[in-house]
């Protein structure tokens, strides 16, 4: 054992006589522990939350919209194309707009119409839809004997007061439809019965959107709403790539990512988290100066110790590695205890799966470890441990020997 090292333990340990040390000690030392693992525990719940919260976006919605040229190239041609690019799953064509939806109680209320496939609803595992007895996706489509079918989100159905087990119908109007006799342009108006409702799990699309058959949008919107295709990826965050890829290729008009569509959402997200790495990175720092004021009061009760090292010939960088081992000791083993026990907390929140109250749309509490954001824990409480022993032991170093022991 090198004697810096051999001092170091003996400053830290060796005060069993004096109460104050030894409290300082462990007050420090408690002080990089509590802030680690404060650290660990909250960034892995805000690391939970923006992926659950993603996870529902993109369950819901094509990681790749891409609108086409009739003019210029034929949709089944292009859909070829699409599928054979490398990373893409499934495509699958919707049309998407916006109109008014009114109830047989004459309510109105502003919905975003998607049109999908009834026979491959591009939807992911965790969009729930609860279809009525008797209905599946095939009552989407319109029968000589019945209505086409309509599903509610489950918040804009709540909002809207409609039963689908009533066997209600409602109403979408859209302003803009043909030139009547009049020479007004009169809104297309198509009738629904509700077939049932779908949750998937974010608050935008369950209190806004309608699902109805693909040819249903088209007898609604017409060519007003271009139909579009719908890219589902094998890795998510590769929308933006693709995009670039498909950036020229012929017959595209307009290519969106499911990344722009949420931005604000995301940045918000991204805004947050660091605000709070932040606040918990003052916390660390806090208690980093635990460490400093700890060997302050170590350099003035050693100073005679200090000395007599220094007389008998300990080089002034020893002195200085003396503290600067000190603190180190102190930062590793509160930010790997700190690290251990934000772990701990996480891997029982987990397993416990801490149940949240309906408002924040959520089953339970996320929470989603990551081992490079624990390493980068443990080196940030390592990292400001060190810096707070720059200062104690530029002092113990400059300590003079005839001052020193001058009243000695």
């Amino acid at each position: 054992m090198k004697v810096t090292t051999f001092l170091a333990i003996q400053f830290l340990l060796g005060q069993k006589r004096r109460g104050l040390f030894s409290f300082l000690t462990w007050m420090a030392l408690f002080g990089v522990i509590v802030s680690a693992a404060a650290f660990v525990v909250v960034e892995a719940v805000m690391v939970g939350f923006g992926e659950d919260l993603q996870n529902k976006v993109i369950g819901f919605s094509p990681h790749v919209s891409v609108t086409w040229q009739p003019q210029t190239q034929a949709g089944s041609e292009l859909r070829e194309q699409l599928a054979a690019l490398p990373g893409v799953l499934r495509v699958s064509p919707l049309r998407e707009g916006e109109a008014i939806l009114r109830t047989e109680d004459d309510e109105l209320q502003g919905v975003k119409v998607r049109g999908l496939d009834p026979a491959d609803p591009p939807l992911a595992k965790q969009v729930q839809v609860f279809f009525e007895e008797g209905e599946n996706w095939a009552s989407l489509e319109a029968k000589e004997e019945a209505l086409p079918g309509l599903l509610l989100g489950s918040e804009l159905a709540a909002e809207a007061g409609v039963l689908a087990a009533f066997a209600e119908t409602v109403e979408l109007l859209y302003p803009f439809g043909e030139v009547g006799p009049t020479g007004e342009v009169e809104p297309n108006i198509r009738r629904f019965r509700v077939v049932g409702t779908f949750k998937s799990g974010y608050f935008d699309y369950d209190s806004k959107f309608v699902l109805v058959a693909l040819p249903e949008t088209a007898r609604l919107f017409g060519d007003y709403v271009p139909e579009t295709w719908g890219l589902y990826l094998k890795d998510p965050a590769q929308a933006e790539a693709l995009k670039a890829r498909l950036a020229g290729f012929p017959g595209v008009a307009k290519i969106d990512t499911w990344q722009e569509w949420h931005e604000r959402l995301f940045s918000a997200l991204k805004l947050e988290r660091i605000g709070m790495a932040i606040v918990l990175t003052l916390m660390i720092l806090l208690a980093s100066f635990n460490i400093l004021s700890m060997l302050m009061m170590v350099v003035y009760e050693r100073r005679r110790d200090l000395a007599v090292l220094k007389a008998l010939g300990l080089p002034e960088t020893q002195i200085a590695a003396i503290f600067r081992r000190a603190g180190l000791a102190i930062g590793i083993a509160g930010g790997l205890v700190g690290v251990a026990l934000g772990s701990g907390i996480c891997l029982l929140l987990q397993s416990f799966r801490l149940p949240l109250p309906t408002q924040y749309y959520l089953d339970a509490l996320p929470v989603r470890l990551n081992p490079i954001f624990l390493s980068m824990t443990l080196l940030l409480a390592v990292l400001l441990s060190w810096i707070a022993t720059l200062f104690p032991a530029r002092e113990g170093r400059r300590l003079t020997v005839v001052e020193v022991l001058r009243y000695e």
